[in-house]
C-alpha cells in the first residue's frame, strides 16, 4: 500500500499539495473566487478541471487541450468519473464522514481518502492497489478536486 499526504495551505486557500516520502508528487490549484474550475501540476502530468454551471458538479478533466475523462455527480454523494478509455470510477463517501473512497467498476477500493483527526485543511491518501502511474495521478487529483467541491 502507498501512502500520500495531501495539504491545504490554510483553511481559505483554494490550493493544496500533495507530497510522499520523497516530498511534492503534484498540486491543485483552483482558479478564483467564483470559479471552480482547477489546475492540477506534477512532473509527470498537467490537468485542467472545467466545471459546467454554478450548481451542477459536472466536469470535464484536460489534458493537452483534449478531454480525457468526465466526472458527473449524483445526489446522494457519488461521483462517476468515465476516461475517455472506457475505464469507470466512483467517488463515493458515507454519511456524517468526510472519509471517500475510490473504488473501481468491480467495487474494489483503488484509494482511501481521510481527512486528519483535528484538522480539515490535511490528510492522507491510502492506495491499496497497484495502479498506473498516469493513472494514479489523475485519480489522485481528481479525488482532491471533489474533496474541495464537497466542502
Amino acid at each position: 500500500m502507498e501512502l500520500l499526504h495531501w495539504k491545504q495551505e490554510n483553511l481559505t486557500s483554494r490550493k493544496y499539495t500533495v507530497s510522499d516520502e520523497n516530498g511534492l508528487v503534484g498540486a491543485l490549484a483552483i482558479k478564483g473566487w467564483t470559479s471552480n474550475d482547477a489546475d492540477f501540476s506534477s512532473e509527470r502530468i498537467n490537468l485542467h478541471f472545467q466545471r459546467k454551471g454554478w450548481l451542477e458538479h459536472d466536469v470535464t478533466i484536460h489534458f493537452k487541450d483534449e478531454v480525457i475523462g468526465i466526472s458527473k455527480s449524483s445526489g446522494f454523494g457519488q461521483t462517476t468519473t468515465t476516461l475517455v478509455t472506457g475505464e469507470r470510477f466512483t467517488f463515493q463517501g458515507k454519511t456524517l464522514t468526510s472519509n471517500r473512497d475510490l473504488v473501481d467498476e468491480a467495487g474494489h477500493t483503488l484509494m482511501h481518502f481521510e481527512q486528519g483527526n483535528f484538522s480539515t485543511a490535511s490528510g492522507q491518501i491510502s492506495i491499496t492497489q497497484d495502479i498506473p502511474e498516469l493513472t494514479k495521478l489523475l485519480l489522485v487529483a481528481t479525488g482532491l478536486y471533489f474533496k474541495h467541491l464537497g466542502q
